[in-house]
């Protein structure tokens, strides 16, 4: 986090539980990742060698393997995501006059962003908790920083930014899109509010910056579902994105 250029309006610091804990599960989801992959290649390798069980128990933990890889790469990507909110001694989030930015993240200047856009995720993620198997899965998956309160920067130069960041990693979480006319391609910057910080905390901080935009005239809106608010985005992000509004 660079110095913030204006006037501190907001400063959000990041729960210290959380900031503690959420990492540390994060980094258990990796492990066991690995260790499932490594298992099933086995698996694979000693069906094959042995002839023992037929191509359908191989290709069930072929399958077993492939869901372990997907666990492995949604927590490599989630680690990254956590790098633009944590960073030793620094807050999560500083709202200025002039910008925000977050432990991970230079100052981005208001004149900067395109939208500020949230999913409130957590009326779903309820629902989901009750549901057997996929409810307790959940529930780990949220102790390793699968936040329900997600906010969205849209950056009108998203390469400029990345090249901004020193933490390469969670620089690559900055999303790329396509070129407008001016040459420069938007970012799109995604921040679990709540997966380090306090429920209470991350509210404020999202009304804040919905406030903040509304007041600078920076497109805005807050979703529940996940649909709209892509439909929403997308031809912000994106000039050659479907949109209603073009067609």
């Amino acid at each position: 986090m660079s110095a913030p250029a204006g006037p501190v309006r907001f400063v959000a610091q990041p729960d210290p539980v959380k900031a503690v804990s959420v990492p540390r599960w994060n980094r258990r989801f990796i492990v066991t990742g690995w260790a499932l992959i490594g298992l099933a290649a086995a698996g694979v390798v000693a069906l094959a060698l042995t002839g023992f069980g037929s191509w359908f128990t191989i290709g069930l933990v072929v399958v077993f393997g492939l869901a372990a890889c997907g666990l492995l790469v949604t927590s490599l990507l989630r680690g990254r995501m956590l790098r633009l909110l944590l960073a030793p001694g620094a807050p999560v989030l500083v709202v200025t006059d002039t910008g925000v930015s977050t432990a991970g993240l230079p100052e981005i200047p208001w004149s900067e962003l395109a939208f500020v856009g949230v999913l409130n995720d957590r009326p779903r993620t309820a629902r989901l908790r009750s549901v057997p198997i996929f409810g307790p899965a959940g529930g780990l998956a949220l102790k390793a920083g699968n936040g329900t309160l997600l906010c969205e920067l849209g950056v009108r130069d998203g390469e400029a930014l990345r090249a901004r960041m020193s933490d390469r990693g969670a620089a690559s979480r900055v999303g790329l899109y396509g070129r407008w006319p001016d040459g420069a391609r938007r970012g799109l910057v995604p921040l679990l509010m709540d997966a380090v910080l306090a429920d209470e905390v991350a509210a404020t901080a999202v009304q804040l910056l919905l406030g903040e935009a509304s007041a600078r005239g920076i497109p805005h809106a807050l979703f529940e579902q996940a649909l709209p608010f892509t439909a929403w985005k997308g031809p912000l992000l994106d000039p050659a994105w479907p949109s209603a509004e073009r067609d």
